[in-house]
């Protein structure tokens, strides 16, 4: 017998970090609740992985962004030699 799986926005560009998050809680308290089956926590498991690795994702880009801004902060701005008169 075929499974029927239905399309979900896991890790949809759609949904928020926060979404993510909210929604990676859900599937964590369906499994420890042993509301579901075996083959149903092993299905909500691999989809909590790829919410996880969108997720890293997300972080990493704003890591990212966060050290780009702080380059951009730090590095002096054109004409501005720090008070120091040209040699």
């Amino acid at each position: 017998m075929a499974k029927k799986r239905t399309p979900t926005k896991t890790a949809s560009t759609e949904q928020t970090f926060e979404e993510r998050m909210a929604q990676l809680e859900g599937l964590i308290d369906r499994i420890e609740s042993g509301e579901v089956g075996l083959e149903q926590s092993i299905a909500a498991y691999e989809e909590g992985i790829g919410i996880i690795e969108s997720c890293r994702k997300t972080l990493q880009n704003a890591e990212l962004r966060v050290v780009e801004l702080t380059e951009r902060l730090e590095t002096p701005v054109r004409g501005d030699d720090g008070g120091a008169g040209d040699p």
